[in-house]
């Protein structure tokens, strides 16, 4: 049954980006998917160097995501790893996978981890349905532990 279900959300997604069905598109190769993310048992700041937060201190995270309309279907996977820039605005480098059933979808940007923030960043590639990708997504914080709302602007066709 769980199989059938990630089929179905598979193809709600595939429909989402094949027929550029959003209120932001511009036309048929520019999609926008809006996403939630929660965190997962994969969650850690790596401390480097003196103990506290200090530049290179690494964020690892893997969350989990799920369609807007859809919020308890998880329909895919968030993870990536940010470096500590700067500990006073708490502003890290960060680069990450969305992994979704049609593909995944690579980014990469600045962005800043304080509850209410909104960091946008590049998305850099992507493979199978999303292999010419790019655009940006962005993440508006929540909670340490989620919901995130995180936006997706995608160009298919470049």
């Amino acid at each position: 049954m769980r199989r059938t279900r990630w089929i179905i959300t598979a193809v709600a997604v595939l429909s989402l980006t094949t027929a550029g069905a959003s209120s932001a598109s511009q036309g048929s190769s520019n999609v926008t998917i809006d996403l939630i993310s929660r965190a997962s048992a994969i969650n850690d700041l790596v401390d480097i160097g003196p103990v506290g937060f200090g530049p290179g201190d690494v964020y690892v995270f893997s969350d989990r995501l799920f369609l807007t309309s859809a919020p308890g279907d998880q329909i895919g996977r968030s993870d990536g790893r940010c470096i500590l820039i700067d500990p006073a605005t708490f502003r890290f480098d960060c680069s990450g996978t969305i992994s979704l059933p049609d593909g995944d979808i690579m980014l990469a940007g600045t962005f800043t981890l304080i509850e209410g923030t909104t960091s946008v960043g590049a998305i850099v590639g992507g493979t199978e349905a999303y292999r010419r990708v790019r655009g940006q997504g962005s993440v508006e914080l929540g909670p340490f532990e989620g919901p995130h709302d995180v936006t997706l602007e995608l160009v298919l066709n470049p």
